[in-house]
């Protein structure tokens, strides 16, 4: 998708009244082949402790949406993509309810009929103290982030992170901020962009204020250290593949031995370079030999 291009989705896709625009958002997202949009629904379940509803509503949103752009006339329909944020006090376990699960069982046990299903993502937001997701601390702080990212101006990227602040436990905060970093710079690397060390640091002393210098190790001391075992080639090999990841994913096992074997901090520079503008993974394996 093309990330500069994404929208909020227009408003009349749900509701008479706008009851369930209230609680959930949509985004129109352009792909960069110029072929049509993703749909991106983000669905909040407060303080929910079964999914089992989600089927239906994805079911009824995916139709709303084909059924307005239908009438607009559109020849290629929005591909669907659903994204559940659940704020409980423990995580889903087990599989994702399904329509299936909903439906009579024939005496095979399985459900009866053709069944259509459609695939949405589950993310755990653990309860931290705010009364709603909508206008809390981590939506803000989220949107925030994607909003800095999108725009490409790490600069005020210290200023999304501000409502990190309103959590007043410092674990929760500190694991928060770290997680944020990671998703931060692993998306930023998968655009050929970086989150360097002195935005981080103005972004910790923007939380942490005087405590910034600290909460900078304690957030960051696990992996330098490992760093540090490693050594400098080693450190650098795990960038190489940090951005294989974000790009393609999975990275094959050869390739993976390939890259750790190597002890030339300057080829693996040039690695790294090059993992993060190859096309293909094809097009960076054969940069290995």
């Amino acid at each position: 998708i093309d990330l500069r291009k994404i929208k909020p989705a227009s408003t009349h896709y749900f509701g008479k009244d706008g009851d369930e625009r209230i609680v959930d958002l949509i985004f129109q997202c352009p792909l960069k082949n110029g072929n049509g949009n993703l749909m991106a629904v983000i669905i909040f379940e407060h303080q929910s402790a079964s999914l089992k509803k989600i089927p239906h509503k994805i079911l009824k949103y995916i139709s709303a949406i084909w059924d307005t752009e239908i009438k607009e006339g559109k020849k290629v329909l929005s591909a669907p993509y659903f994204i559940v944020l659940r704020t409980a006090k423990k995580p889903h376990r087990g599989a994702y309810p399904t329509m299936a699960d909903s439906l009579p069982k024939g005496k095979d046990g399985q459900p009866v009929g053709k069944v259509v299903e459609v695939e949405y993502d589950v993310v755990d937001l653990p309860a931290w103290d705010f009364d709603k997701l909508i206008g809390g601390t981590v939506l803000r702080l989220v949107m925030g982030v994607l909003k800095k990212m999108i725009e490409g101006n790490e600069d005020e990227f210290p200023e999304a992170m501000m409502p990190l602040r309103e959590i007043t436990d410092e674990e929760q905060q500190i694991e928060l901020t770290r997680e944020l970093l990671d998703f931060v710079a692993k998306a930023l690397a998968a655009h050929n962009r970086r989150l360097d060390a002195p935005t981080i640091n103005r972004a910790m002393k923007t939380v942490f204020k005087e405590k910034g210098t600290s909460m900078m190790k304690t957030i960051f001391e696990e992996r330098e250290e490992l760093a540090e075992a490693r050594g400098k080639a080693e450190g650098k090999a795990e960038t190489v593949l940090t951005f294989l990841r974000a790009r393609f994913k999975k990275v094959p096992k050869g390739v993976e031995e390939t890259i750790r074997k190597m002890a030339d901090p300057t080829a693996l520079d040039s690695w790294a370079a090059h993992a993060a503008t190859c096309k293909t993974l094809e097009e960076f394996e054969k940069s290995l030999h």
